[in-house]
């Protein structure tokens, strides 16, 4: 059984004037149990959630049109859970965070109860300069065909009359297991965290060489460029280049030598090394063309490239293709980099039509095409026939890579091979200025495997908007041929309820109830309360 409940409250002001403040906070609390699907295990989470956003703006007294502003602001993030270590009991109770239980044996370097995350923190100008130049200091987002990025440091960016804008930026990436940091923003394929205490603390492993896959978190100095379209508005486009660097000590080996040291690299060296540039034209009454594409200049291959068509057949009638190529990527210090990665590639045709004002339909889908070097099915089964043991080795005998080099090597035994997933979605919508029906199928099936199901929503808004009765009914269903006995269908529903007083305030509560064969019943609450006040 798994229940929960969330309680954010929210203080924001509805407008903005001459050196005007901005106070937001969110908090959530959630309380849950998740079944083991392998056996009697049961992880409880207890979860506090609290974010508190602070901004000033007009900070150079009255707004002038088109003159330059300045504001502050910043958000804090808390994500404590205090159900960490709460599946633990008897020897092993306190080992997700206490080294010195059991061993070590459940121990989960990097794990916190409670993080506290700065989100971002920074002063910006804009139209400064006549409305050349705008700047951003301090913790700060970047986002564009490159992906999401965080990073502390300045941006710089000038914007001339003739619709083109430069932009340059520099500081220290923000990465996992520094202070007031998180992880999401960094190259993938590192396990990064603060060794503080190896070493000196019981607690805490006795050196690296415990969890030489757990490097030491250091700063990475990076900076980048970008060249982008300032108008006209129906055509945008932007040419982006960025690079970041490893400092400090890494470890080079997964398991520490005979005498339990470890193999390490220090110096500057890069991390990532990327290009990309995307374009998108919209005509309105006509139609849309979309592009881009990156290149990962250490791995030196393109790392994604996707491309859209949309036509507007009509006002009632939307059209559209796209396709969607993508190519996993790693840090450089990353040990996933000596393996082979293939691409994704997805090729979809959509279509929208409003048949009446309150009635719309959409649906899309087409296949999801996954590439790999060499036949999965045969490869190692062709290793086992070389050494002689047996097509039926794999697995159950260690081989001598001497034995199978050639064969490894052989590019006839590593041709590329295609496995594809037909992919389905379909919805439709009824909707009223006081209610809405909504219905939503969706189907990706092919030789691995197949996920299906659909699902059935509705609101109806009372008294002026000021009540809302909600609901939603759900059913899926999957397979997969590797593992039969984790074939199920899931039934689950959620009925939910609304109550706003005024602009000020709203209230929400919402059961929900899932269940499978493999995980048994699931249960949870949820309840909101939104408070927005004006200084």
């Amino acid at each position: 059984m798994a229940a929960a409940s969330l309680l954010p409250f929210a203080l924001a002001p509805r407008g903005a004037a001459a050196a005007d403040f901005e106070v937001e906070s969110t908090t959530g609390v959630q309380a849950y149990e998740v079944a083991s699907p392998w056996g009697a295990t049961n992880i409880e989470r207890r979860r506090l959630l609290q974010t508190l956003g602070l901004a000033v703006y007009n900070i150079q007294g009255d707004s002038v049109p088109g003159g330059a502003d300045y504001s502050a602001t910043v958000r804090l993030r808390l994500d404590a859970d205090f159900g960490v270590n709460g599946h633990l009991e008897g020897v092993q109770q306190g080992g997700e965070t206490d080294y010195s239980v059991a061993g070590g044996s459940r121990y989960i370097p990097g794990l916190r109860e409670a993080p506290l995350d700065l989100m971002y923190a920074y002063v910006e100008g804009r139209n400064v300069a006549s409305g050349w130049l705008g700047f951003r200091v301090g913790r700060q987002y970047v986002s564009d065909v490159l992906g999401w990025w965080s990073f502390d440091g300045a941006l710089l960016r000038v914007t001339t009359p003739y619709y083109v804008q430069i932009e340059a930026y520099g500081g220290l990436e923000q990465r996992g297991g520094l202070p007031l940091s998180t992880s999401r923003f960094e190259a993938q394929g590192m396990w990064r965290g603060s060794h503080r205490g190896f070493g000196d603390d019981r607690t805490l492993p006795g050196s690296a060489a415990d969890y030489p896959a757990f490097q030491e978190a250091q700063i990475a100095p990076a900076f980048g460029v970008a060249l982008e379209s300032a108008g006209p508005s129906f055509l945008h486009g932007r040419l982006t280049y960025r690079r970041v660097y490893n400092v400090g000590t890494a470890i080079t080996q997964q398991f520490p030598d005979a005498d339990g040291h470890v193999q390490t690299t220090d110096g500057s060296r890069i991390s990532q090394d990327r290009l990309g540039y995307a374009a998108n034209v919209n005509v309105p009454n006509l139609g849309g063309l979309k592009g881009g594409v990156t290149y990962d200049l250490y791995n030196e291959r393109v790392g994604s490239f996707y491309g859209g068509l949309e036509v507007y057949a009509g006002s009632r009638v939307t059209l559209g293709a796209d396709i969607d190529y993508f190519v996993p990527t790693f840090d450089a210090d990353s040990i996933w980099n000596w393996f082979t990665h293939a691409p994704i590639t997805t090729i979809t045709g959509r279509a929208a039509v409003d048949i009446t004002r309150e009635v719309d339909l959409a649906a899309w889908g087409g296949p999801r095409m996954w590439m790999a070097e060499g036949n999965p099915e045969e490869f190692g089964a062709g290793q086992c026939e070389v050494a002689r043991l047996g097509p039926d080795c794999v697995g159950t005998t260690a081989l001598d890579p001497s034995s199978v080099e050639d064969y490894t090597r052989d590019e006839e035994n590593r041709a590329t091979t295609m496995t594809t997933d037909v992919l389905a979605n379909l919805a439709g919508r009824y909707r009223t200025r006081t209610s809405s029906v909504e219905l939503r199928g969706m189907l990706q099936t092919g030789e691995r495997g197949r996920r299906t199901g659909a699902d059935l929503s509705g609101e109806k808004r009372l008294h002026g908007q000021r009540y809302a009765l909600g609901a939603r009914v759900s059913l899926y269903n999957w397979a997969d041929p590797l593992r039969p006995d984790r074939d199920a269908t899931s039934f689950g529903y959620v009925l939910g309820a609304g109550y706003r007083p005024g602009e000020f305030a709203d209230f929400k509560l919402e059961w929900e109830h899932d269940m499978n064969r493999l995980v048994g019943q699931r249960f949870r609450v949820v309840g909101l309360v939104n408070l927005r006040v004006a200084p």
